[in-house]
């Protein structure tokens, strides 16, 4: 007769293929875990380079244990599966520490938990690093080193606005040692040194208009805020901006015109914004084609390539457009101009170039996919540009 599997036999069981697939997610250079249930199983999928892509499938009456030990982990409250919840805990894989940041959600198969990873250590690379033009990449720097205005990056989510705003920055602090620099994030993904980064929550009493208010009282210098959300923080920002602070931020919108039509829909007034804004950045990241296997993914017969699981892509690099405020595009916003005017006034701009023709140069130059590229096309019409 085939014994049974015990409770503590089966939990073990878990806790060891956690760990596994924790490890394994990290050495794949992934952003997330997924674990998602179905009808039949537990579905676990890694977001590596922006893309979900399936690992594992645990049987479904395993779902109970492994959401257990996710919350143990986090130290959330294991009892209560009504509830959407979040927690924290780091992890070491390989020398090096991790911050995973689990999230739970109730389904109607059951808890769906989302674990994000982040290395413990500075994640900021060079601004020279990110793929970015020359064009872009000095028009964001002289914009940076005048000293005060409002640098804002745009794009969706997980097109890297972030890493590019920590790379600006962390030039900025190797440039001017003896200034003061602030972050306001939510959450603070990675630690600078020689910075003072908070974190502030929207649920939380600390909230991002409240540690604006009172960090233009600390006396800082250059002051990154992780994202504008809504219209007082937009006008916290665009206020700092004017009283001779340098302001680092993002934006989630589609486009860079349509980045200036919702700060004014925010309330901003066209003379503040077009005294404040030094440059609006719109930025994607394209898949790189895979080195060890270069872009052969896995085919009939073919082995599958462990670095970049078969997908044939392996890293990112950015892409992206950049638009200075000139006197033509200054006249259209005291003017209210709607985004179709501005659309054509940037596309005049001296030495301007669309996202697409940014995306091209690195399928020209054998980094990526023409598919990569023409992906990125697509997704700009259902951004409305």
């Amino acid at each position: 007769m085939a014994r049974t599997e015990t409770t503590h036999e089966k939990s073990a069981g878990v806790v060891s293929l956690i760990d596994t697939l924790i490890d394994r997610a990290i050495r794949a250079t992934a952003s997330d875990v997924h674990f998602e249930p179905t009808d039949a199983a537990v579905a676990v999928r890694f977001r590596v380079d922006g893309h979900l892509v399936d690992v594992e499938q645990i049987p479904i009456v395993l779902l109970p244990n492994v959401v257990t030990r996710l919350k143990v982990l986090a130290g959330l409250l294991s009892y209560r599966v009504d509830i959407p919840q979040e927690g924290a805990v780091s992890r070491e894989c390989d020398g090096q520490v991790f911050d995973l940041r689990i999230s739970t959600f109730p389904t109607i198969r059951g808890e769906r938990v989302a674990v994000r990873i982040l290395p413990r250590t500075s994640g900021t690379r060079e601004l020279d690093e990110l793929g970015l033009s020359d064009a872009v990449r000095t028009a964001v720097w002289q914009a940076a080193v005048q000293g005060d205005g409002l640098v804002c990056l745009c794009g969706p989510a997980g097109s890297g606005k972030t890493t590019t705003l920590y790379a600006l920055l962390n030039r900025l602090r190797m440039e001017r040692p003896t200034a003061s620099f602030v972050t306001v994030e939510d959450p603070v993904e990675f630690r600078l040194d020689g910075v003072a980064q908070i974190q502030v929550s929207s649920h939380g009493e600390l909230t991002f208009e409240r540690a604006l208010r009172s960090l233009l009282r600390q006396d800082p210098q250059v002051l990154l805020i992780g994202e504008i959300r809504d219209r007082q923080t937009a006008a916290i920002a665009v206020e700092a901006a004017l009283t001779g602070h340098l302001v680092l931020t993002s934006f989630h919108s589609g486009n860079t015109t349509d980045a200036i039509v919702r700060l004014l829909e925010m309330g901003i007034p066209p003379y503040q914004l077009t005294s404040a804004l030094r440059l609006v950045v719109c930025q994607r990241l394209l898949r790189t084609i895979c080195a060890d296997c270069n872009g052969a993914m896995d085919a009939e017969g073919n082995e599958i390539c462990e670095s970049c699981m078969g997908l044939g892509y392996r890293g990112r690099t950015a892409c992206a457009e950049a638009i200075r405020l000139d006197a033509a595009l200054r006249s259209a916003i005291l003017d209210r101009s709607d985004a179709d005017h501005l659309r054509k006034l940037i596309r005049n701009q001296s030495g301007y170039a669309t996202l697409a023709e940014d995306a091209q140069r690195h399928v020209d130059a054998g980094r990526t996919t023409q598919a990569e590229a023409d992906a990125l096309h697509c997704t700009r019409d259902r951004d409305g540009d």
